[in-house]
């Protein structure tokens, strides 16, 4: 039997319509205003075209498997024998839920999510009201059917190994949370940047370089204000962004290996701000870069890759067992 997904909940309706606008507008601007802007244009083209693509749109139930369909893409097949349990949740709203690995509104809600109450999940939602949590021998899947009741009248009869399908009830173990030490590294780091900045300022010129090409070389000028814009204002945004990813996840998930590692993750692109800061003040003072540019941008990425590989691979793929 098929059941369409619901229609985007109201959230995902004014996201979905605001992100679009914003980027095609950019890419717009991008396109006619900046050189070699076809770039950006594509990629934010390539933005709204995938996250469209992926998003859910039907559910199909046959005799066998529960298959997850998406607008284009790889389908979710789900054996029925694999299931153990479900739960119909009004609110997905109003759970303790944190977005570890995923998309949150923008043409749906799709990727994995964590929430203090059923452990960690992977969303395959349109909208957050009236979705059905359903529990398989490796994870928990959540989708959000548009005929919610007739539904749960099927899902609620397929046969398990004890019978049928049992009801899926809220984990009460409580969370050991983890260390609010890990903060300190994105509180020390900014505390850095802003002595470095604010103690080397005054030996700035009234014009410094504020932009480099490929090889390194000054190919922008500006006041030495926008040293201190530069070199304060990412970093605060960025350690705010700490402070509150760790917090966020911290309450919702069961993993409490994620918090610590989203810091660390932002405490990465911290350090490059703080490279950047102190390649400008470089510059200006002995007329030679500290390090090669490609080289610092080179290793920022590289570092970068790294560490999202691990995430996904030895924190999110830990749900699995």
């Amino acid at each position: 039997m098929e059941f369409r997904s619901a229609k985007l909940d109201t959230g995902a309706r004014i996201l979905t319509c605001a992100v679009t606008a914003l980027l095609v507008g950019l890419a717009t601007l991008f396109l006619f205003l900046v050189p070699f802007g076809w770039i950006f244009t594509i990629f934010m083209m390539l933005i709204i075209a995938v996250t469209y693509f992926l998003a859910p749109k039907r559910i199909l139930l046959t005799a066998t498997e529960m298959i997850i369909e998406k607008n284009i893409g790889r389908k979710i097949t789900i054996p029925l024998e694999d299931m153990e349990g479900y739960a119909h949740i009004p609110d997905f709203s109003k759970l303790t839920v944190a977005r570890t690995l995923g998309n949150g509104g923008l043409f749906g809600y799709y990727g994995m999510f964590s929430t203090a109450e059923y452990g960690d999940i992977s969303c395959q939602l349109t909208s957050l009201k009236n979705i059905f949590l359903i529990k398989t021998k490796s994870r928990v899947y959540a989708v959000s059917p548009a005929q919610h009741g007739l539904f749960e009248e099927h899902i609620s009869n397929v046969p398990s190994a004890t019978g049928t399908i049992a009801r899926l009830k809220p984990i009460t173990d409580p969370i050991t949370y983890a260390n609010k030490l890990i903060l300190l590294v994105p509180i020390v780091l900014f505390i850095v940047i802003s002595l470095f900045v604010i103690l080397n300022y005054a030996q700035l010129p009234e014009r410094i370089a504020v932009h480099f090409d490929a090889y390194g070389n000054p190919d922008r000028w500006g006041p030495k204000s926008s040293y201190l814009v530069s070199g304060l204002v990412p970093s605060f945004i960025l350690l705010v962004i700490s402070i509150a990813a760790f917090f966020i996840v911290r309450r919702a998930a069961r993993n409490q290996a994620l918090p610590p590692m989203i810091v660390t993750i932002v405490a990465c692109i911290q350090l490059f701000i703080a490279y950047t800061t102190v390649e400008t003040y470089w510059v200006k003072k002995y007329g030679t870069h500290l390090v090669p540019l490609v080289y610092g941008i080179g290793a920022f990425v590289l570092v970068m890759v790294v560490l999202y590989v691990f995430y996904v691979r030895k924190v999110i793929t830990k749900r699995r067992s």
